[in-house]
C-alpha cells in the first residue's frame, strides 16, 4: 500500500504561480543588501561625495543675491484670467535694469520703481463663485512680485493695477458693458413707471371681496402680485446700480505684503534639495568606480 501523499493540483498551481514573485523578491533583497555592502566597503568615497554636493548647495546662498517675494490676489470683472497672464507675460520680457524706462512707461511709474522688479509672475486660481455667484465673468488671479528692495512696493502696486485697467482691449469692454447696464435700467425704469400707474388704478378701482381679490372693470385682478413685480424691478435696479458702483477692471482682494525680511531665494529648500541629490549621485558614483566586493 502506498502512503506517500500526493500533491494538490490546485497546490502546484499555486506553487507554480508564486515561485517566480519568490524569486523577485529574493533578488530585490540581495540587490538591497550588495548595495549597503558596497557603501561599506565605500564609506568615504560615499561620504566625500555626499559632503561636496551637500556643501555645494549650501553655498549658493553666498553666490545668489537675497530679495522679497510678495503676492497678491486680484479679481477681474471685465479681462479673463489668460488674457491678463499675457499682458503680464509681455511686462516679464521687460525686467532687468537695462529695460527699466521701457517698463516705466508701460505702467506708468518712475524707472527708479521699475529697477526694484525682478520677477512679475501670475498664477489663475480657478475658484470664483465664493466671490459673487452671479457674475460668472469674474476672474480671480495672484501676482506674485520678486524685488530687490521693498521701499517702492505701493508704486509698483498701483502701475500694475493701471496697466491692467487702462489697455484698449479693457476700456472698450468696460464701456460696451456700462452701456448695457445703463440702457437695461432704462428700461426697468420705464417698467416700474408702468407699474406705477398701475397701482393707482387698482387703489382707485378695485372692489373688495371676500376672497381677498378685488374686481377691476369686471376682471379679476390681485393687487398683491403688482407689489410683488414692483419689488422684484426695484431688486434688479439695486443690482445694476450696485455693478456700476464696481465696474472697475481690477480690483484688489489682497495687497502686496510688505515683508520685512528677505525671503527668496529659500536657500533651506535648496540645501534639502542638494543633500538628497548628493545620496543619489554618490550611490551611482560608489555603484560605478568604488572598490569591488570581495
Amino acid at each position: 500500500m502506498n502512503d506517500k501523499p500526493q500533491n494538490n493540483p490546485a497546490e502546484i498551481d499555486l506553487m507554480y504561480f508564486f515561485r517566480p514573485l519568490g524569486n523577485f523578491f529574493k533578488s530585490i533583497s540581495n540587490g538591497i543588501v550588495f548595495f549597503f555592502k558596497k557603501i561599506q566597503t565605500n564609506v568615504i568615497l560615499f561620504t566625500l561625495a555626499v559632503l561636496t554636493i551637500s556643501a555645494t548647495g549650501f553655498s549658493i546662498r553666498y553666490f545668489l543675491k537675497p530679495a522679497y517675494q510678495t503676492e497678491g490676489m486680484f479679481v477681474s470683472s471685465v479681462l479673463p484670467s489668460k488674457y491678463c497672464s499675457l499682458l503680464l507675460g509681455n511686462l516679464r520680457k521687460l525686467q532687468g535694469e537695462e529695460n527699466a524706462p521701457l517698463l516705466s512707461r508701460q505702467i506708468s511709474i518712475p524707472e527708479e520703481a521699475c529697477s526694484d522688479i525682478l520677477s512679475i509672475t501670475m498664477l489663475p486660481m480657478r475658484d470664483t463663485f465664493s466671490l459673487d455667484r452671479r457674475d460668472t465673468s469674474l476672474s480671480l488671479f495672484r501676482i506674485r512680485l520678486v524685488l530687490k528692495k521693498m521701499d517702492n512696493l505701493d508704486t509698483i502696486q498701483r502701475g500694475l493695477v493701471n496697466y491692467l485697467e487702462n489697455n484698449a482691449f479693457a476700456l472698450k469692454r468696460k464701456e460696451a458693458r456700462i452701456n448695457s447696464l445703463k440702457a437695461l435700467k432704462i428700461e426697468l425704469n420705464k417698467k416700474i413707471e408702468s407699474l406705477d400707474s398701475l397701482k393707482k388704478i387698482v387703489n382707485s378701482s378695485i372692489v373688495p371681496r371676500s376672497e381677498g381679490k378685488g374686481i377691476i372693470l369686471g376682471e379679476p385682478i390681485d393687487p398683491v402680485s403688482v407689489y410683488q413685480a414692483e419689488m422684484g424691478y426695484y431688486k434688479e435696479q439695486l443690482g445694476i446700480d450696485q455693478s456700476l458702483a464696481t465696474i472697475d477692471n481690477i480690483e484688489i482682494i489682497q495687497p502686496f505684503f510688505n515683508v520685512s525680511r528677505y525671503n527668496y531665494p529659500d536657500f533651506n529648500k535648496y540645501f534639502i534639495y542638494s543633500f538628497l541629490a548628493s545620496l543619489v549621485t554618490a550611490s551611482f558614483i560608489v555603484l560605478l568606480f568604488g572598490k569591488k566586493l570581495k
